[in-house]
């Protein structure tokens, strides 16, 4: 593969897509195939690969790698391609930024580094040098301090925009809307504020926001479509419709947060069997049961169909 030399960013529909594994626990490339390419034929925009649903700090880097060539090869050019590379230490994730620049992935992502709580300027520091080190290769910030107890001001996130042209975007997963809402009023619209908030989709747009990154997304992504082109064609009503049909079936699937429930709604749509990485737990038999219920019921409701393949 050969790296790009062509800048696509991220905008619209993104998905965080999962990672389906056989019984043996290893990844099922030909499942993951399939999904790629669902996705694209509904329309997608981009796709966030070996970010939090795909339980990528549950793979092995060499894993990692592979996954993300999978995906570049079933996508075929069609959607925005960012690989996150996001691991707790610089070394690794510098490994997995530079693989994903040589593959050809049209960016990359990084997570803060998580477990220890850093101060803001380690967090700018940290930032810099891999920015520094990788000047031509479009980087997006990754802040979901949730789970990495690590939060990105706003005031860093500035000064990075500002020092570091490389430096594109920034995927916000705090579920926090001032936090999102001062990202954007404090950053030009020319950085790509993406929102990884379900419920904030919708609001996070009308006030400049480039798109949505979205788990539950990966297992319906047709409300999320559907709201992207009414905003597109300027309709608010018809696009906050889609924000509500969105909002129900994210909460359903537990707005992501529960990656087990996520991966069997996938299974039940048609792909994989809802096995997770070691030591997640998959869905028993009556919870899947119930999930099926409540989300045929809910699909149905707003006319669409919860088998897909097969």
């Amino acid at each position: 593969m050969k790296e790009k030399n062509t800048m696509r960013l991220l905008s619209g529909v993104v998905v965080a897509h999962l990672t389906p594994f056989g019984g043996d626990g290893a990844v099922d490339y030909h499942v993951l195939e399939e999904y790629i390419h669902f996705l694209a034929e509904k329309g997608v925009n981009g796709l966030f690969v070996c970010g939090t649903t795909a339980e990528a700090q549950l793979l092995t880097l060499e894993e990692r790698k592979k996954v993300l060539e999978a995906v570049l090869a079933a996508n075929n050019g069609k959607m925005t391609i960012v690989a996150h590379c996001g691991t707790v230490n610089l070394h690794d994730t510098q490994k997995l930024l530079a693989h994903a620049r040589h593959s050809g992935a049209d960016g990359g992502a990084v997570v803060t580094p998580f477990y220890y709580r850093y101060s803001q300027e380690e967090l700018y520091a940290y930032y810099a040098l891999l920015a520094e080190s990788f000047p031509d290769f479009p980087l997006y910030l990754y802040n979901i301090p949730g789970l990495t107890g690590n939060d990105m001001a706003v005031s860093t996130v500035t000064r990075l925009q500002e020092h570091f042209p490389n430096i594109v975007g920034l995927k916000d997963s705090s579920g926090n809307f001032t936090t999102v809402s001062g990202y954007l009023l404090a950053l030009p619209r020319t950085f790509r504020v993406i929102v990884g908030y379900d419920r904030g989709i919708l609001p996070a747009l009308l006030l400049g926001g480039a798109g949505t990154v979205t788990g539950p997304g990966g297992v319906v992504p047709e409300p999320f479509v559907n709201l992207w082109k009414a905003f597109e064609r300027g309709d608010y009503e018809e696009a906050a419709s889609f924000q509500k049909e969105i909002t129900t079936i994210s909460i359903l699937l537990k707005e992501g947060a529960h990656l087990p429930t996520l991966k069997m709604g996938l299974a039940l749509r048609g792909f994989g069997e809802g096995t997770m990485r070691f030591p997640f737990k998959k869905l028993s038999e009556a919870q899947t049961a119930e999930l099926r219920e409540d989300l045929e019921k809910t699909l149905e409701k707003f006319g669409y169909h919860l088998r897909v393949s097969g």
